[in-house]
């Protein structure tokens, strides 16, 4: 029987996913995925790395590149649009 990580590192080997999927493919709660989230960012496992693909706002476009925080961002601070698209997360080979 899996954990909860392993199984959430097979789900983001196989396809970028953001933590609302995660949570709905796993049946827990979006705030305990990014518990999981950061933890496998710190150690996605040998010869693996983690990506975090950026939010996105839907309104102007703008990427939200240099945020690391793995929580999505309220509001995007060009247009103050509160319509994002949530970031995804991957696990990829090195």
């Amino acid at each position: 029987m899996q954990t909860i990580r392993q199984a959430m590192r097979d789900l983001l080997r196989d396809e970028p996913l953001s933590a609302l999927e995660l949570s709905r493919q796993l049946s827990i709660p979006e705030k305990e995925v990014y518990d999981h989230l950061q933890h496998l960012a710190r150690a996605p496992g040998e010869g693996l790395r983690f990506r975090i693909i950026p939010a996105v706002c839907r309104q102007c476009g703008f990427t939200f590149t240099k945020r690391q925080r793995l929580t999505p961002p309220s509001r995007c601070p060009v247009c103050r649009s509160q319509s994002l698209q949530r970031p995804r997360f991957a696990i990829l080979p090195r």
